[in-house]
């Protein structure tokens, strides 16, 4: 009888599509991401997912086709024909009127009416290196090298200098969020720890973040949090700036596992969990608990997790080294529908996130199905729940 039901299962799991596909793409700049180095990523206006790479601009269209451009492969896109400066492309954002603005290891370019500007001397930018570039409102912020701030509001750009009188107590601004909830700008720094700008109007004056009394030190990554508020974190710690000013602890390094693993980059999802890219694979933390943990052994080809991002779509963009794709949040883990592409194998250049006092990293070891009793009992879990889910839906038919 047991071998009766067994044999059954198997031959409705061959006759059911599978629902947990794992997609691969040939590597090809014409029809694919142009690179694993991903540098930046933000959503389009049209359903797409625009990437900044090391070898170029890529764009992932609402009907899943893939299209790149640099300087040597220039075209026509959502937002304009655009030449892009340079293959190295540093930052992407969209502004308020829907323009692309990005920013290049020498230069920015933004679009509007007249087609995409350049703009690249070095007296307006003070740095031609830029390093980010966000929205607030109607106005556009932009960091550069080791000189400080840009603003740019109805035409006019305005230097926020490195230890100016406005209050900016750093030179170089790696990444910067801006909360919603408070309408304040988040701004992590490479050396000086966080700072905030609560108001954009009237007189600026930038303040330290602090942290139990003290000025926060040692972080200097900020993500927006879709409840409110602001993340910080760096390779082992997870805080939250609230909407009302105060700095409390989400988790650490050792909260995700027993095993010495180190924090890559971080995402909230739209129910509230948020997702850790790790040197361990992706984590789930629920605020109390992981309740999620994917690794190579589901598919996403590495446990060396650089990057990832929540689109519009509610897809989990995620980056390893050579490949790039995406977890549907709704699916929950038996019924995993993973989606990677692979690249081009053009040289990587690596994601320098110089954190302070970032410890010497050991990855974790890649996690092969069947090396272990308990690595295989939980693929065969999943493998009994993805055919129960299957002779469910049969039955239900």
């Amino acid at each position: 009888m047991h071998r009766v039901l067994i044999l059954s299962l198997i031959v409705l799991s061959l006759l059911v599509p599978a629902s947990s596909a794992l997609y691969i793409k040939e590597p090809d700049f014409y029809t694919g991401i142009a690179s694993a180095g991903v540098k930046d990523v933000t959503n389009g206006l049209y359903g797409d997912v625009i990437f900044a790479t090391d070898y170029g601009i890529s764009v992932y269209t609402e009907d899943g086709t893939w299209y790149s451009l640099n300087p040597r492969h220039p075209g026509e896109t959502a937002y304009g024909w655009l030449t892009p400066l340079d293959a190295m492309v540093s930052a992407i954002a969209l502004d308020a009127e829907g323009c692309l603005w990005i920013g290049y290891p020498k230069g920015l370019q933004f679009g509007d009416e007249a087609g995409y500007q350049v703009i690249d001397d070095p007296v307006l930018l003070k740095n031609r290196n830029i390093n980010s570039i966000t929205r607030w409102g109607d106005e556009m912020w932009v960091a550069t090298g080791r000189a400080g701030l840009l603003r740019y509001h109805d035409g006019n750009w305005t230097w926020y200098k490195p230890f100016g009188p406005e209050g900016l107590e750093c030179y170089t601004v790696l990444s910067m969020a801006v909360d919603a909830a408070s309408d304040a700008l988040v701004i992590g720094s490479e050396k000086d720890g966080i700072q905030v700008l609560k108001n954009n109007s009237g007189v600026i004056s930038f303040e330290s973040v602090t942290y139990r009394g003290e000025p926060l030190r040692g972080i200097s990554e900020v993500r927006v949090n879709p409840f409110g508020g602001v993340y910080l974190f760096n390779r082992t710690t997870v805080l939250q700036r609230t909407p009302d000013g105060e700095v409390v602890p989400v988790l650490d390094s050792g909260s995700l596992s027993a095993f010495p693993v180190y924090i890559n980059d971080i995402a909230a999802t739209p129910d509230g969990m948020l997702l850790v890219a790790s040197t361990n694979g992706i984590y789930g933390w629920d605020g109390t608990n992981v309740t999620l943990h994917i690794t190579s052994g589901d598919g996403i080809r590495s446990n060396a997790v650089k990057k990832l991002f929540i689109d519009a779509a509610e897809r989990c963009w995620f980056v390893v080294p050579g490949n790039v794709g995406y977890i549907p949040l709704p699916a929950g883990l038996a019924s995993l529908d993973l989606s990677a592409v692979s690249t081009q194998t053009t040289p990587e250049v690596p994601v320098t996130t110089a954190l302070p006092e970032t410890p010497q990293e050991t990855p974790a070891p890649e996690v092969t199905p069947g090396v272990t009793p308990g690595e295989s009992q939980g693929a065969l879990e999943r493998v009994w729940a993805s055919l129960g889910g299957r002779l469910g839906s049969v039955i239900g038919r």
